[in-house]
């Protein structure tokens, strides 16, 4: 018995073995699918690295980790098509805001501050966000605008017309109020988000230009 065990084990193992390595089986194509934005062409080359060989030794971990490095893939599902095909199912990332550097360059970001395609800008509704100078931290400026935008309630967001930064705790918003007119809001750093909408939306009928609710506690209108 145990001697026609090991023979059907080895005999199973070889089955595998030109199972694996049947030119039949060799991967032969890459199917991309979900991109709108993104260059296809940039998701085939990205996931070509590692998308050879044995389907059935497909690295579909290594493959999608290839891919959602590519600018605009937020995430990648990766999966065998028989018998020789690669399906590569990718989300993109929705973009959110239109960054203005100190240099006057520009970036689309997404919700995380990840910077996407130019092409990602066609037909979206962006936030105008911009890098003041002098800046010493611009990126903190870039993620801090970002943090805020995320957090702003519906209302407030909606009258939002511009966001300002040189820093990660000089955030300034630009209001377009309902008469016509327009407020500006220095909202400071990311944190307290939630009470500093609630301060914001209280004040916005009191007079004056300028709602600072920096210190969210005490805050100051002019």
């Amino acid at each position: 018995m145990i001697a026609s065990l090991a023979g059907l084990a080895l005999v199973l193992g070889a089955a595998l073995a030109a199972a694996v390595f049947l030119p039949a089986l060799q991967i032969a194509r890459i199917d991309v699918q979900g991109t709108g934005y993104v260059d296809p062409a940039a998701v085939e080359q990205a996931a070509a690295q590692q998308a050879h060989g044995p389907l059935l030794l497909l690295p579909a971990h290594q493959i999608r980790a290839d891919v959602e490095a590519v600018p605009g893939v937020s995430t990648a599902e990766v999966e065998r098509s028989w018998p020789d095909g690669v399906v590569v199912t990718v989300t993109e990332g929705t973009p959110v805001a239109q960054l203005k550097r100190s240099n006057g360059t520009t970036a689309i970001l997404d919700s995380t501050g990840e910077e996407l395609p130019e092409a990602a800008a066609d037909g979206a509704s962006l936030m105008p966000l911009a890098i003041t100078t002098p800046s010493a931290d611009p990126e903190g400026a870039a993620a801090a605008m970002i943090a805020v935008l995320e957090t702003l309630p519906d209302t407030l967001r909606g009258a939002t017309t511009e966001i300002t930064a040189s820093s990660d705790a000089d955030v300034t918003l630009t209001l377009q109020l309902e008469d016509g007119g327009t407020k500006t809001v220095v909202w400071g750093d990311a944190e307290d988000a939630a009470l500093k909408a609630e301060v914001v939306q209280a004040l916005l009928g009191e007079p004056g230009s300028v709602i600072d609710v920096s210190s969210p506690v005490a805050p100051v209108t002019r």
